[in-house]
């Protein structure tokens, strides 16, 4: 698996280049740098959440009915399994290893607790970047949906749901538009995963199922759901600059997230790292002469839901970084 081969005449891609050029005058070679693989940076952060899995495995195996220990040590595991989200998210655009194999054979073991093809999910997410805004993208819906009813419904729903209705549909959605090589893939990819998992619940007693994974992917759709939501909703997909929100967050939430907070920066520079993404935001943000912006996620929130309560679809906490150098959120 590589990054997504897309038409030179694609639109969006033209769009997304002369975007490009105008944010990154003077800077191209700081921008070049970023896009630079790091296999120690990649390699930590696998070893921090798989460390973080196992230490929320230990306090749940060891809590003893304690209530609040098991809680805590669910919640760790269900922030370890969201890492995965966004490893295979990586590894979709190239960017888990040099070698295609390798990339490809990191992103099916990523996908394979959360049950997630790489092929299939990087089929649709390739649709999503390329086609945004556009019939083949099922990250957006307003080119699905024209009641303001259906899109607010829409939007509750992956608040909601929305995890785990994405991992029931991609299969489906996936090889109706893949070409024969990733259908080949796709297949193959779900006759190992479904077959893995039939075997864990024959396996394994159906309480340490609940334990270790499936009350975890409920915090890990929690939080997905929330990123994904905040990433794009209430936005303008025909405007690169306001098709994606960049969530200035605390380092921490950061950190858990992968950067992926920044995710106009992610669409705007889709080849670079994830742990790149803060330095290209605070080198290119006061170049950007409008986007959505919010300080937090709790801040999306509750604008969020204070549209909501007026149906209204205008895009949400637009800023003109370019307009106002003094004081700008990358400072």
């Amino acid at each position: 698996m590589h990054a997504p081969e897309i038409s030179s005449d694609n639109e969006i891609l033209a769009s997304l280049r002369k975007r490009t050029k105008e944010i990154t005058e003077g800077i191209e070679s700081e921008i070049d740098e970023l896009h630079r693989l790091n296999p120690y940076k990649r390699s930590m952060e696998f070893l921090s959440f798989g460390i973080l899995y196992v230490f929320g495995a230990i306090l749940a195996y060891f809590s003893k009915g304690n209530i609040i220990i098991t809680i805590s040590g669910i919640i760790c595991m269900g922030i370890s399994l969201n890492s995965l989200c966004i490893l295979i998210h990586e590894g979709l655009h190239g960017l888990l290893a040099e070698r295609p194999w390798v990339n490809h054979l990191l992103s099916f073991i990523v996908g394979l607790p959360i049950l997630i093809s790489a092929t299939a999910y990087q089929t649709t997410h390739a649709n999503h970047h390329y086609e945004i805004g556009r019939k083949l993208d099922y990250g957006t819906y307003r080119q699905h949906l024209k009641s303001p009813t259906l899109i607010w419904l829409a939007y509750f729903t992956q608040l909601l749901l929305g995890s785990l209705v994405y991992i029931a549909c991609i299969p489906f959605l996936a090889y109706k538009v893949a070409n024969k090589r990733s259908r080949f893939f796709i297949v193959a990819e779900y006759c190992i995963i479904i077959p893995c998992a039939v075997t864990v619940c024959l396996v394994a007693d159906p309480a340490s199922i609940l334990i270790y994974w499936a009350y975890p992917i409920v915090i890990m759709s929690f939080l997905t759901n929330i990123r994904g939501l905040a990433s794009h909703a209430l936005g303008d997909v025909e405007n690169l600059y306001l098709s994606s929100r960049t969530i200035k967050s605390s380092k921490l939430v950061s950190f858990l997230f992968l950067h992926e907070n920044y995710h106009l920066e992610h669409h705007i520079f889709p080849g670079a790292p994830s742990y790149s993404l803060r330095k290209i935001h605070e080198l290119t943000w006061k170049r950007l002469p409008e986007t959505l912006y919010a300080k937090s996620y709790r801040q999306f929130l509750i604008h969020f839901f204070q549209a909501a309560l007026k149906r209204d679809l205008t895009p949400m906490g637009i800023v003109h970084p370019i307009k106002n150098l003094e004081r700008t959120p990358a400072e």
